[in-house]
C-alpha cells in the first residue's frame, strides 16, 4: 500500500503532454481538481497546451515545464520545478515517446531508429530514475508507464522498433516495481488501447486504397479518442493504492463486443 492522502489535492506531472493522450489526461486530472504540470517537448507547444487548459480551468494550479526526456538533466529539471511549485509530486507518468513510420527494420533510417530508442526507452528510464528517487526520498508517489503495440509481445509488420521499446517497457514497469517494494512509492502501468491522434493516424499507409479501407474499418470497431480514454485512466489512477497495478482500457472481452457488436452500432470514429 502507498501512503498517499486521497483526500489532498493531489499533483501530477505528465511527460508528452502537450498533445494527444497527454493533454486529455491533463484536462481530465483537473477536471478532478489536481495540480498539473504539463510537459510538452518544445517551450511552444507546452505554452500552447497551458494556455488552452487555462482557458478551461481559470483557477486551477496548472503549470508548464517543457522538457526533452532524451536528456538527463532536462528530466531532473522537470522533477525538481514540479517539486518546488506544488511541494512534492504524487503522480508521474511517463507518456512521452514517438512512432516510426509503418517501415521494415531495413529500410528504417539509423536516425529515425536513434530518436524511437532516446525517447522510447532511453527517456522512461530517465523518468523512472528521476521520479523514483524523488519519490523515495518524499516517502511517497506513484510511478507510471504507458503501454503501448508491442508491449504483450504481438507483432505487427512495420512496428519493429517501436514495438521493440515497449516491449522493453513492460519489463522495465515489472522490474522497478519489485524494486521499489519497502520504499512507499508504487509502481503501474497504464494500456490506453487504439486512439485517434496525430501520433496514430499519421503514420499510417493511406496509398493502397484496400489497406486503409481494413484499417479504417478496424479502427471504426475498437479506436477511441484520447479524452474517452483519459476519462477511464484517471479516475483509476487516483483510487490505485497498489504496487504493481494494470489498468487497461480496451480489454480482450471489450474488443469481442466490439466486433460482435460492430453490424449494430456503426461506430464511426474516423469519417473520410
Amino acid at each position: 500500500m502507498v501512503a498517499v492522502d486521497p483526500m489532498k489535492e493531489q499533483r501530477i506531472v505528465i511527460t508528452g503532454s502537450s498533445r494527444g493522450l497527454g493533454l486529455a489526461l491533463a484536462d481530465e486530472f483537473l477536471s478532478r481538481g489536481c495540480a498539473v504540470a504539463v510537459s510538452g517537448s518544445s517551450q511552444a507547444s507546452t505554452e500552447a497546451a497551458v494556455r488552452a487548459l487555462k482557458e478551461k480551468y481559470p483557477s486551477a494550479r496548472i503549470e508548464g515545464i517543457a522538457c526533452d526526456v532524451r536528456r538527463l538533466e532536462e528530466v531532473e529539471r522537470l522533477w525538481e520545478r514540479a517539486r518546488q511549485l506544488f511541494g512534492g509530486v504524487d503522480h508521474w507518468i511517463n507518456n512521452a515517446g514517438v512512432g516510426q513510420a509503418m517501415l521494415p527494420i531495413w529500410e528504417i533510417e539509423s536516425e529515425e531508429m536513434e530518436n524511437i530508442t532516446r525517447t522510447d526507452i532511453l527517456g522512461v528510464l530517465y523518468g523512472a530514475r528521476v521520479a523514483m528517487r524523488g519519490m523515495a526520498e518524499q516517502g511517497a508517489g506513484f510511478i507510471w508507464f504507458m503501454e503501448g503495440h508491442g508491449s504483450d509481445g504481438r507483432i505487427m509488420k512495420g512496428l519493429s522498433v517501436y514495438g521493440t521499446a515497449k516491449r522493453a517497457l513492460r519489463y522495465l514497469a515489472a522490474a522497478l516495481a519489485v524494486e521499489a517494494r519497502g520504499t512507499g512509492v508504487a509502481v503501474g502501468t497504464l494500456s490506453p488501447g487504439i486512439m485517434i491522434t496525430e501520433f496514430t493516424m499519421g503514420r499510417i499507409d493511406r496509398s493502397d486504397a484496400a489497406v486503409w479501407q481494413r484499417t479504417k474499418r478496424i479502427f471504426n470497431i475498437l479506436a477511441d479518442k484520447p479524452e474517452t480514454v483519459a476519462s477511464f485512466l484517471v479516475p483509476r489512477i487516483l483510487a490505485s493504492h497498489a504496487n504493481g497495478k494494470h489498468i487497461a482500457w480496451l480489454t480482450g472481452r471489450k474488443i469481442l463486443v466490439r466486433f460482435l457488436a460492430a453490424p449494430l452500432l456503426k461506430r464511426r470514429v474516423i469519417e473520410e
